[in-house]
């Protein structure tokens, strides 16, 4: 996976084929749960995927947490250095594709967590195609199939834009980022099929709070249990 950082606030990078085939073997997997209540998008369906045995998170993933985690010169010495922290520990909390057609657009947003990511697995137009469409091709910034990071940065008032025209050539392009960074997705036009892509949100991990998730379970197992038995008395 080759990879370079842009704007040092995101890496942009390429899965290889295994990591590709991977992603979209757990696409296919039947009877996937409905995404589409939790999400922002303005799109007719996403479904949420599976990570099986950690294996996307652990070849992929977690080297990029990492990155940019210790870009952050605190972080790196606050670890390595001084050793007051110990070394953190990711977890990828949520993973799910998205199907967008034609007209449908993903507003701007932030995500929840600590680090998030798309993966462009199919892309069935061209942004030249689409920048020329008369909706665009006689606008200032033609935008038709972009996706977008919104930004703004210490002591400015500015707020900036980051642009990526998409074309098939970009499919298995992954843009990994802070979560709080605003992204947004723009329309495509005149073509039926659908454009694939894969989000997820990364955090770090807590055992406290799984901990007390853990526990708040083992209790409900146990009220269900106390009133079963209290129903077969009866």
């Amino acid at each position: 996976m080759a990879e370079r950082m842009n704007k040092d606030l995101w890496i942009d990078t390429r899965l290889n084929q295994e990591e590709m085939d991977y992603l979209w073997s757990a696409i296919s997997e039947e009877n996937k749960e409905d995404a589409k209540k939790n999400l922002a998008g303005n799109i007719s369906k996403s479904e949420q995927i599976k990570d099986k045995d950690n294996w996307f998170y652990e070849n992929v993933l977690k080297e990029c947490a990492e990155t940019i985690y210790f870009k952050d010169w605190n972080n790196y010495y606050n670890v390595h250095v001084t050793k007051c922290i110990p070394p953190p520990v990711f977890t990828l909390d949520e993973l799910w594709v998205n199907y967008q057609k034609q007209h449908e657009f993903n507003p701007p947003r932030k995500h929840d967590g600590l680090y998030s990511f798309v993966v462009f697995m199919k892309i069935p137009t061209h942004w030249k195609e689409q920048h020329a469409l008369p909706i665009s091709v006689n606008s200032t910034i033609p935008s038709a199939s972009n996706f977008m990071f919104v930004r703004s940065e210490k002591n400015n008032h500015y707020v900036y834009v980051d642009y990526f025209s998409l074309s098939p050539e970009d499919e298995g392009r992954m843009l990994f980022f802070p979560a709080w960074l605003g992204h947004q997705v723009y329309p495509f036009y005149e073509c039926e099929e659908e454009r694939v892509t894969i989000s997820g949100n990364i955090r770090l991990y807590d055992p406290i709070s799984e901990y007390k998730e853990k526990e708040n379970m083992l209790k409900m197992s146990e009220n269900n249990t106390k009133k079963i038995k209290e129903d077969l008395k009866k």
